[in-house]
Formats: structure tokens, sequence, C-alpha cells
């Protein structure tokens, strides 16, 4: 007589002797103790791709608002750029009327817009996440190129014009074109009867007579070559310009440069007087075109503008 092998549990609880004793067959045991072990592993499964989703999840959640957040600064940006181009616009409208009022080559609209040609290189950076986060980019580096450009051209006009507006000022401050003094011309440029010597001569400047020591102002700023005692001018100053011109100041009572000193238009360089061969308290002015080595009429010079200094002394088309 075989034994039939069982499994025998007994089940005892803690605060009591008494226990619960039960057996069951081999084959159902082992039957129920894999079955258990199917469960907990089927159960241990299902949390692990529950765990999972609940990862997956939280992530998709987090890319969410990122790229939401993404969207919101591309459309940012692209108000920014905007913005850009508004203010680029500003500034071209300006530079035009600067270059009209001045008589300057105005930039054409063609050089302006930059036109350019063929299809625009898109970056799939961001096909794969979302078209509209990749519309947005690739039209804000679009965008980005086109605000580039236009600063880059901007700043090379705006140099230019610049150029232009500085070589205008230091030319119109350097030509003589003011009135040295105050006063009655007594004698203009020409020939004359020399008031003392009674012979024809060439006047090579501009008599202006008024009372001794009034004011005689630089009529362009230049370095003063000569301060001094001359033989027929008597207390002369000689200024020499950038643009090219010398002038001359001579019957001065008081000299109030020095020579190698820099002066500027309209400063007071001396006091009118009646030093030299003269005949009454004036100023004899003149000016010499030191690039063609001749003297000029002064009256030709006076009240000037810019567009004229401009126009006669840098084109070198002035009589």
């Amino acid at each position: 007589m075989s034994i039939r092998k069982r499994w025998y549990i007994s089940l005892m609880q803690a605060d009591s002797s008494k226990a619960f004793n039960f057996s069951v067959n081999k084959i159902l045991g082992n039957t129920i103790m894999i079955s258990v072990l199917v469960l907990l592993l089927v159960f241990g499964v299902s949390i692990f791709h529950v765990w999972k989703k609940n990862a997956e999840l939280t992530q998709l959640t987090r890319l969410q608002r990122e790229n939401e957040l993404l969207r919101s600064r591309m459309v940012h940006f692209t108000t920014q750029m905007d913005s850009l181009l508004i203010k680029i616009k500003i500034m071209e409208d300006w530079e035009d009327t600067m270059r009209q009022e001045r008589r300057l080559p105005v930039i054409s609209p063609e050089v302006r817009a930059l036109g350019s040609g063929g299809i625009p290189t898109r970056d799939p950076l961001f096909i794969a996440f979302d078209r509209e986060v990749h519309d947005l980019y690739n039209d804000n580096l679009r965008k980005l190129d086109y605000v580039d450009k236009k600063i880059e051209l901007t700043y090379i006009t705006h140099f230019d014009l610049m150029s232009h507006i500085q070589t205008r000022e230091s030319l119109f401050q350097s030509t003589p074109s003011i009135l040295p003094t105050f006063g009655r011309v007594t004698s203009g440029f020409g020939y004359r009867i020399h008031p003392i010597f009674k012979t024809r001569t060439l006047h090579a400047g501009v008599d202006i007579a008024n009372e001794i020591g009034t004011p005689i102002y630089a009529t362009a700023s230049g370095t003063v070559s000569f301060s001094g005692r001359s033989t027929s001018l008597g207390n002369l100053v000689r200024i020499d310009h950038a643009s090219g011109f010398q002038t001359r100041y001579g019957h001065l009572s008081r000299l109030l440069v020095h020579a190698g000193e820099t002066v500027y238009k309209g400063q007071v360089i001396g006091l009118m007087g009646n030093s030299g061969l003269s005949t009454g308290s004036h100023l004899h002015y003149e000016v010499m075109d030191m690039r063609r080595n001749r003297i000029t009429d002064p009256v030709s010079f006076l009240n000037l503008t810019e567009d004229q200094i401009t126009t006669n002394v840098v084109m070198g088309i002035r009589n």
C-alpha cells in the first residue's frame, strides 16, 4: 500500500494556541503554488506597465508644455523681428530725407529691398515634432537672415552718409564764407589808384572800415601760419585752411593769436587798427587760393551755403 504524498498546512493565530490544520493533494498544492506565482508575475508585470505608462504620460505632458512654451517664444520672437524691421524702415526714411536735404544720392528701392531669388533653405529640425513650430521656426530664420542683411546695409549707408556730412561740415568750416568784421567797404578787389603811392596797382583784397578796436573774426577754421609785423600791411594774421585756401587780415591794432595756433570759424583773432601803410582805421582782408596759386575776390566767398561750398570748392568748378 503506497502512501500518497500530500501537503499539510497548519494555520495558527499569534494570540492562540489553537491551530487549524488541513492537507491537500500534492498535485493540487503544486497547481495552487504555480497559479499564485503566475498571478504574482502577472500582477508585477501589470504594475510595471502602469508605471511605465504613467512615466510616459508625465513625459508627454512635460513635452507638451515645453512645446507650447516654444511656440509662444517663437511668436514673440517673430513680433520682435517685425518691430526691428519697422525701426529699420524709420531709419531708412530718415536717411533718405537727410540725403535729399543735402543733395546726396538716395539709395534706390531695389537696393533697399535686398532682392534675391531661388527657393529659401528650410531647416527640418522641428518637422517631426510639430508642423506649426516648424513653420514658425523657419519663418523666423528667414526673417533673421533678412534683418541681418538690412542692418548690414543700413550700417554701410549710414556710415557713408555720416562720412559725407562730416566731409561737408569740415569743408564748410575750413572754407572762408563769413564776414571778417563789421563796417563799411571802402575799397573792393581789383585794380585801383593806390591811396598813398598814387599809382595804378592791384588791390588784392577788400577794405572794411570801422573804429579802432573793432573785433576781427577768422572767416574759416585753420592754423595760424603767421602773426606779426608786415611792412605794408602792418600787424598781420595769416591763416592756412584745410580746404586749400589762405586768408590774410592786415592793419590790425592788436594780434590775439600766435603762429602755430589752431583757430575756429568765427573766432576773434585780432582788433581793427591803422598799422602799416594805411590812411585810416580799417581791415584789409584777402583770400588766396593756394591750389591754383592765385588771389581771389573775397566778396565771392561771403555768405556761401554748405551746398555752394561743396559744389564750387570740391568740384572745382569755381571761376
